[in-house]
């Protein structure tokens, strides 16, 4: 008997394509293709510490910030908040605030994605 494994939230994993852009997310491996180019699942590094990471309890949610560089070559693409049960995702543009307000209920892995430096999360 097949069991489907898809049904844990916690093994999204996040493609980006290389010439367009497009974000793509999936709850297990997939075979994805944009414009042309096979993509591979990007594989999240943990956090350094330059980035410094806040996050504030505003209201019902949490407000969170990250010291990144929002230039039109260098910046935040999107972060995603990922629990057992559900994908929060906020997409972010240069020039823009590298922010985002997540409902954080239970534990879960913050994934950021910075065009130079790739995907990257942290625990909460």
């Amino acid at each position: 008997m097949d069991k489907n494994f898809s049904l844990n939230i916690m093994r999204s994993k996040f493609y980006v394509c290389p010439t367009c852009n497009n974000i793509i997310h999936s709850l297990n491996e997939a075979e994805i293709s944009c414009c042309g180019n096979s993509l591979k699942p990007l594989i999240a590094k943990e956090i350094d510490e330059h980035y410094n990471i806040t996050i504030e309890k505003v209201e019902d949610e949490h407000f969170i910030t990250v010291n990144h560089p929002m230039t039109k070559e260098h910046f935040i693409s999107f972060m995603a908040y990922v629990t057992f049960d559900k994908v929060q995702f906020i997409k972010l543009y240069p020039e823009g605030n590298a922010e985002a307000r997540f409902n954080l209920r239970g534990k879960g892995n913050l994934y950021i994605y910075c065009n130079i430096d790739g995907l990257m999360k942290i625990k909460i």
